[in-house]
Parts: C-alpha cells; sequence; structure tokens
C-alpha cells in the first residue's frame, strides 16, 4: 500500500476553495482537459481545428480591447 501524497488537511483546504470558487474550478479542470487533448488525443487534422478555433478566440478578444 502506498501512501498519499496529499495530507487530509491539505485536501480539505482544495475541497473549501473550489466550494468558494466554483468558477475558477471549472477553469482549471476545462483547461487541464483541453492540454490533455491537445498533448495526447488529437491528430494533425484535430489540431488544426483547434488552432483556427484559437485564432478566433485571439480576434475576437482583440476587438473587445479597441
Amino acid at each position: 500500500m502506498s501512501a498519499k501524497k496529499t495530507s487530509d488537511s491539505q485536501l480539505g483546504a482544495i475541497n473549501r476553495y473550489d466550494e468558494k470558487n466554483p468558477e475558477a474550478k471549472r477553469k482549471r479542470i476545462a483547461k487541464s482537459t483541453a492540454k490533455r487533448y491537445i498533448t495526447k488525443l488529437a491528430n494533425e487534422a484535430d489540431l488544426e481545428e483547434v488552432k483556427h478555433w484559437l485564432d478566433e478566440a485571439i480576434d475576437a478578444h482583440s476587438k473587445k480591447s479597441e
């Protein structure tokens, strides 16, 4: 049996933070999922599609800040 890497008190702190900051938790999970998709699962065509989405998002954000 292996020892836990994270203490019970640290796990409690993480859970309390997540309860108080649900948007931060949602964003963290989405970012992690996107990174895993890009680095582990996507083929070249998928990456081109993701690149297109990123280009559109960057354009939209730059137009907002003008």
